[in-house]
C-alpha cells in the first residue's frame, strides 16, 4: 500500500502543472545532464536562489536532456502561462528566465557569463519589478536572452 501511494504521489508531481501566481516571480531554467553551460550555471542559480525567502521566487527545472524528461517537463508547464516560455526556448539549455506570475512575461534571463552576485541582483530587479509595474506593461530585457526558435532576443 505504501508502494501505491508513493508511486501515486511521484506521478502526480510529473504530471500536474505547475499553478502560476504562488511565487513573486518564477525562474524557469533549461537544463540536461549533457550540457556543459548547465554545470557552470546551475550551481549559481542555486546560491543565487538561496538567497531569497520562501515564496519570493520559484524554480521550475525544464530537463532537456532526452525525449522523456523534455515531455515530462512539458506535462508541468503545460496549460499554464510557463508553456510559452518553454515553446519560445525549447532545444535551448544552460539558461534561466525570469518569468511573471500572472502574465507570463519575460523579464530577465541568466546565463553562465553572469558570476553569482550578478545573478542575486538579476533576480532582486526583476523581482521588483514585477511586484511594481502593471502587468503586460513590465520592462523587460534584462539580462540578455540567447535568440531561440526563430524568436527575437529579450
Amino acid at each position: 500500500m505504501r508502494l501505491l501511494t508513493a508511486m501515486t504521489l511521484f506521478f502526480l508531481a510529473i504530471t500536474v502543472p505547475v499553478k502560476a501566481a504562488d511565487a513573486d516571480i518564477y525562474l524557469v531554467s533549461f537544463t540536461a545532464d549533457w550540457c556543459p553551460n548547465c554545470r557552470v550555471l546551475d550551481p549559481k542559480m542555486e546560491e543565487a536562489l538561496g538567497r531569497f525567502s520562501d515564496g519570493q521566487i520559484e524554480h521550475i527545472v525544464l530537463d532537456m536532456t532526452d525525449a522523456e524528461t523534455r515531455e515530462q517537463s512539458f506535462l508541468k508547464v503545460d496549460g499554464t502561462v510557463f508553456a510559452g516560455v518553454y515553446g519560445d526556448h525549447l532545444g535551448v539549455t544552460g539558461i534561466g528566465i525570469l518569468t511573471a506570475p500572472d502574465s507570463g512575461e519575460k523579464i530577465a534571463c541568466v546565463t553562465r557569463e553572469q558570476s553569482t552576485e550578478e545573478i542575486v541582483e538579476i533576480f532582486r530587479v526583476a523581482r521588483e519589478i514585477v511586484l511594481t509595474e502593471p502587468a503586460l506593461q513590465r520592462q523587460t530585457g534584462l539580462g540578455m536572452c540567447p535568440v531561440a526558435n526563430d524568436k527575437v532576443a529579450l
